[in-house]
């Protein structure tokens, strides 16, 4: 098993961060890694995502919701061909901080042979996710998601 954590820092309260990060139609114009995401946010709700890992083609996905607590947490699950082929556990973390702030926790824990292969540029991709997330809550930068 493999995982990768990335921890960032928002300033904004846990409730607009979540607000961005469950607009799933707005993806497109601000997520480098997650490109496109259509779905219903619930526990046991699927969501198909466009992939957009580097050094690896693009690839759609359905990822099954495990759980969602507002404004704290949504994670899910998905699999690439089967779940000894590649598996990833995805959660999104959301803790307050003071002043309005929101510690922002991407983590990802892997199964699967393929893993070594398909997750080598991931930790970059999410730090870049995560600077994206920030500066679209924070009405930053707008960083365009890869065409």
């Amino acid at each position: 098993m493999k995982e990768i954590r990335v921890e960032t820092e928002i300033d904004a309260p846990p409730e607009a961060v979540w607000e961005t990060l469950t607009d799933f139609a707005a993806y497109e114009e601000w997520n480098p890694v997650f490109t496109s995401a259509d779905g219903d946010l619930r526990e046991g709700g699927t969501v198909e995502v466009d992939i957009d890992a580097t050094g690896n083609p693009n690839v759609s996905m359905t990822m099954t919701i495990t759980d969602v607590i507002r404004p704290r947490r949504l994670q899910w699950v998905g699999t690439f061909v089967g779940r000894w082929i590649f598996r990833g556990e995805h959660a999104f973390d959301l803790q307050a901080l003071e002043d309005d702030r929101t510690l922002f926790v991407n983590r990802e824990a892997f199964t699967g042979i393929l893993v070594p292969v398909l997750t080598r540029n991931l930790r970059r991709d999410y730090e870049e996710m995560n600077r994206a997330l920030a500066d679209r809550v924070e009405g930053g930068p707008v960083v365009e998601a890869a065409p």
